[in-house]
């Protein structure tokens, strides 16, 4: 699950069923990266995944992107938080990337979707915001969703669950530093220097690391990998310009049945009734959690239409 940190643009106007359409199409995009990822597992090391996703991830952004036409996207304000926040992306990338090398991915999914979860966490930890018995009631409602999917002790337990925890974990640092960022950054620079810092300090690694994939159809995999992450961004933040986040947050779920189809179309893989539960007991958590910040937001007279305005990334 990725999210943006664009907002709704000023003088486009506000399009909401626009806006839908494009997030579905967003995160969508994301269970194919999820999809083409988990192949390319199959012949290469978790490296070549995720250079190669960062990599032509930055290549494409950097033409649509491109200086001429979009100086902003090039401007960065905050050297240090936005070199960390990439340093952050590299780990849960590639904690998450190796954890699809042996669970599902509606299992890998289902742990990420309690993103927001932990992001309340560390926003009490880092931002030393104060969360209320509603919230903190969906916290626990999400981690029993958690407990549920992985079934710690109970014979359904699979290590790898581990490195997904870590991932989402490690992520929600990321969404903290983009509500930090959202300020003083546009969503083109951090897009841009999301994918450009870990493609720059992962080349040095390559001659170590890299494994030559065997054939042109995983050469292939990899390099659509990285387009489908660009695809998945640029969607999100079209999505972002036409409509307030508050409004698309919902629609991130969408993914989770995309990634069902995929998963059996592809892999053949069959989730069973624990992941089904889990998965829908997370998914509420996190509506729950990103409803009850509305309402603060709303309370406190914030922007509805900023994405960091009680929005949970």
């Amino acid at each position: 699950m990725t999210t943006a940190s664009a907002c709704v643009t000023p003088g486009m106007g506000v399009d909401l069923r626009q806006g839908a359409l494009l997030m579905l199409a967003a995160v969508s995009t994301f269970a194919f990266l999820d999809s083409f990822a988990k192949l390319s597992g199959r012949h290469v090391g978790v490296f070549d995944v995720v250079w190669m996703r960062f990599l032509v991830q930055f290549a494409l952004g950097a033409v649509i992107f491109n200086p001429v036409a979009h100086p902003e996207a090039w401007r960065v304000n905050r050297k240090g938080p936005q070199i960390l926040r990439s340093l952050i992306q590299i780990g849960a990338t590639g904690l998450n990337f190796a954890a699809l090398g042996y669970l599902q991915i509606s299992q890998t999914l289902s742990i990420q979707f309690s993103t927001p979860i932990f992001v309340t966490i560390l926003s009490i930890v880092i931002l030393g915001e104060q969360v209320g018995r509603h919230r903190w009631t969906g916290i626990v409602i999400g981690l029993c969703g958690v407990l549920i999917v992985t079934r710690p002790g109970l014979g359904g337990f699979h290590w790898a669950y581990l490195l997904c925890l870590a991932s989402v974990v490690i992520g929600s640092g990321y969404n903290i530093l983009t509500r930090m960022l959202s300020t003083t950054e546009s969503a083109s620079s951090m897009l841009l220097m999301m994918a450009g810092i870990p493609a720059l300090l992962l080349a040095p690694l390559a001659p170590f690391l890299w494994q030559t994939p065997p054939d042109a159809a995983t050469w292939a995999l990899l390099v659509c990998t990285g387009c489908f992450g660009t695809l998945g961004h640029y969607l999100t933040i079209q999505a972002h310009r036409l409509a307030p986040a508050s409004f698309l947050a919902p629609f991130q779920y969408f993914q989770f049945l995309v990634a069902l189809a995929l998963g059996y179309l592809i892999f053949g893989h069959v989730p069973d009734v624990f992941t089904y539960l889990g998965a829908l007991t997370v998914m509420a958590s996190g509506a729950y959690i990103w409803r009850r910040e509305r309402i603060v937001a709303r309370r406190a007279g914030a922007d509805p239409t900023n994405p960091m305005a009680g929005d949970t990334p």
